[in-house]
C-alpha cells in the first residue's frame, strides 16, 4: 500500500513539474534564437554585437567599438529589422503613451526615439512594447527601455565629444 501510494505521488508531482521544464525549455530556445537573429543582422553589416537584450520577440544591441544600434522586433510573424549610426543622431528619448491622460493610467506603447542630426531624416521609433499585440501586462519593458534610452544617449554624449 505504501509504494503505491509512492508511485502515485510520484506520477503527480512529475505531471506537475513537467509544463514548467518544457515551458523554461521553450523560452530558452526562443531568447537564443532572438539573440541568433540579432547577431546575424549585426554581421551582415561586418558588426559585432558587444552588449544586447532580449524580450518577447524583440532584442536590441550595441556595436560599442563602431556605434551602432541593432534592434529586431518580430509582430504577427512579420520581422522588422532596424540598424542605427548613433554618429548621426543627436538625441534619443524614451516615449512612455498611457491609456489615460493621467500617469497613473496603464501603459499602451513603449518606445525609444532616435532624432537624428539631419533635420530633414525623420525621427527613428523602436517600439519595445504595444499593449495591441504584446502581452497585456508589462514584464520588464519599462526597465528595458530606460537601460537603453540611457546607454544611447551615454554613447551619443562620448560620439559627440570626440568630433
Amino acid at each position: 500500500m505504501d509504494l503505491g501510494a509512492s508511485i502515485v505521488g510520484m506520477i503527480v508531482i512529475l505531471i506537475c513539474i513537467i509544463p514548467f521544464v518544457l515551458i523554461s525549455v521553450n523560452n530558452r530556445k526562443k531568447g537564443e534564437e532572438l539573440r541568433q537573429r540579432l547577431f546575424d543582422f549585426a554581421k551582415m553589416s561586418n558588426f559585432t554585437v558587444s552588449r544586447f537584450d532580449s524580450w518577447h520577440r524583440s532584442s536590441i544591441g550595441i556595436d560599442d567599438q563602431n556605434d551602432v544600434i541593432f534592434f529586431t522586433r518580430t509582430v504577427k510573424d512579420q520581422a522588422f529589422l532596424q540598424q542605427i549610426n548613433l554618429s548621426e543622431i543627436q538625441k534619443c528619448r524614451v516615449i512612455i503613451t498611457r491609456k489615460t491622460a493621467s500617469s497613473s493610467g496603464g501603459i499602451d506603447i513603449l518606445e525609444l526615439a532616435f532624432t537624428y542630426q539631419n533635420k530633414q531624416k525623420p525621427e527613428v521609433i523602436l517600439e519595445f512594447y504595444n499593449a495591441a499585440h504584446d502581452s497585456l501586462t508589462l514584464s520588464g519593458e519599462l526597465q528595458m527601455v530606460e537601460k537603453w534610452g540611457k546607454i544611447v544617449n551615454d554613447k551619443i554624449a562620448v560620439v559627440t565629444s570626440l568630433r
